[in-house]
């Protein structure tokens, strides 16, 4: 009788033992999650806008090199055909042949433009340079951190008509080295490839979407 007393009186007291490792289980699980609740409401919900935004369906988006030439000195590129704003540097090699280009502005065209190539200082003898262009879309946009928090830009992805989602750090190269987006800070973004988008950009942050039809 007194081992069934005292058998019963384990059991018991081991049931009370999983009820209380239960309960403290389930306060800690309630407190952990009030307190991750408290974090995320002290932190700042990002807050930013789309200044404005410019597509260009008929920009310049690169110039091949058909052929260097020959006894060019480096210097300047523009359109020879219609007024559509390209503009451009080139660089040469030691025989004076045209090996890199830089696109300064991308302009906007209907159809293909010539190049007028620019010698500084002149280059009379120069002969034999062919460069041809590949027009595809160039989109322009200002972004501005309006709120009090600070965004990494691998935080922050940039939607084309809803879809294509690029990380903003992958597309955008910041004047000075930083992977930051600061409060009051504005970006200017200039994207440019074949068919980017028609009409609308947007920015997503967090939970946080903001859209600009161009």
């Amino acid at each position: 009788m007194g081992a069934s007393a005292g058998i019963g009186g384990l059991i018991i007291g081991v049931s009370m033992l999983v009820v209380f490792s239960m309960a403290y289980q389930s306060i800690t699980l309630q407190i952990d999650s009030g307190i991750d609740r408290i974090d995320d409401a002290e932190k700042p919900i990002p807050s930013f806008s789309i200044d404005d935004l410019v597509v260009d369906d008929g920009a310049v988006v690169s110039v091949t090199i058909n052929s260097g030439g020959s006894g060019y000195n480096p210097g300047s590129l523009k359109s020879s055909t219609g007024n559509g704003g390209f503009e451009g540097t080139y660089g040469v090699d030691g025989t004076g042949t045209i090996n890199s280009v830089v696109i300064t502005s991308h302009g906007d065209y209907v159809t293909f433009p010539g190049f007028d190539i620019d010698c500084t200082p002149a280059c009379p003898g120069a002969s034999g340079a062919s460069l041809s262009a590949t027009l595809g879309d160039a989109v322009y946009a200002n972004f501005t951190n309006t709120g009090s928090t600070t965004v990494p830009h691998d935080r922050m992805w940039l939607f084309f008509d809803g879809q294509d989602a690029a990380q903003f750090s992958t597309l955008y190269t910041p004047p000075t080295p930083t992977t930051n987006w600061y409060s009051g800070e504005t970006l200017t973004l200039v994207h440019t490839g074949p068919a980017i988008m028609e009409e609308r950009l947007s920015l997503t942050v967090g939970s946080i979407t903001v859209s600009l039809e161009a």
